[in-house]
């Protein structure tokens, strides 16, 4: 019993005297804690394909895409040249929408332009605070693409990025998250952030990495809500508005019609807490 107890101390002793090491001198480095899952999943992939996810991670200054998922293919249908959707909507189609606190307003408009054109929101997740770090570092995307089971995944993403000048990380990020994307299968759609300021460079990288099927919002001028940052609700309209004739012109959902169509009830939304980091 004492030689357990005393192996017990020995080991908390060399783990308390490297955390002290790591904190008096290397307070820059960084321990990142992911779930089993994404743990998991990552070594099988660094196990199988080296080069292509060290390219994701590391080559954040390439102009090439080194992912490039089958965008507009069927999903049922290996190697079909068809658009996902049809040009008169399909109700069986599910559309999933993430991102940050941009969502609060925005999911109101999405979910009736989506009905509007007969496709259905299957759920809204509201990260609040997050960012690309968040949703690259972790699991969450991934398990709510299990939980809902979405044709596609509409992304609002990047308000809380507009003063990070970390640019080379921020590309490695956003790199990442179109690689989650294309191992999932799922085709998407990144609406950038609707800026009230100039960011320091952040919107430029998230466009540089999926280029054409990024929305730039930053470029519109909405109504503010009364925090003077997010679009208020009549600047979330006018603001989706724009990004469903973008979509459509693009051929990534058919979202031509409005109706003045009022529905009833909500679909699910999962709000998630501020990120300690």
């Amino acid at each position: 019993m004492r030689k357990t107890l005393f192996h017990i101390g020995f080991y908390l002793y060399i783990l308390f005297g490297l955390f002290f090491v790591k904190a008096y001198f290397f307070p820059d480095w960084m321990i990142e804690l992911k779930s089993p899952y994404i743990e998991k999943e990552m070594d099988v992939k660094l196990a199988s394909e080296p080069e292509e996810i060290h390219s994701i991670r590391d080559s954040t200054n390439s102009d090439q895409d080194t992912v490039k998922p089958s965008i507009h293919k069927d999903k049922g249908t290996k190697g079909s040249t068809s658009t996902l959707f049809s040009a008169s909507g399909d109700s069986s189609k599910r559309i999933l929408f993430i991102g940050d606190s941009q969502l609060e307003n925005l999911r109101f408009w999405v979910r009736k332009s989506l009905m509007d054109n007969n496709y259905q929101l299957a759920g809204s997740v509201i990260w609040y605070g997050s960012s690309t770090k968040q949703w690259a570092s972790t699991d969450t995307l991934e398990y709510f693409y299990k939980k809902f089971k979405p044709d596609f995944i509409l992304i609002a993403l990047g308000l809380n990025e507009l003063f990070v000048n970390d640019l080379e990380k921020r590309a490695s990020y956003s790199k990442i998250i179109k690689y989650k994307l294309a191992q999932l299968g799922v085709p998407y759609y990144f609406i950038g952030p609707a800026a009230w300021v100039k960011d320091k460079g952040s919107i430029n990288v998230m466009q540089g990495v999926f280029g054409e099927l990024f929305y730039p919002s930053h470029l519109l001028k909405l109504d503010r809500a009364a925090d003077g940052r997010h679009p208020s609700k009549s600047g979330a309209k006018s603001w989706f508005k724009e990004v469903a004739q973008k979509m459509t012109e693009k051929n990534v959902l058919n979202l031509r019609i409005s109706k003045d169509t009022t529905y009833a009830g909500n679909s699910p939304t999962i709000l998630l807490k501020v990120p300690s980091e």
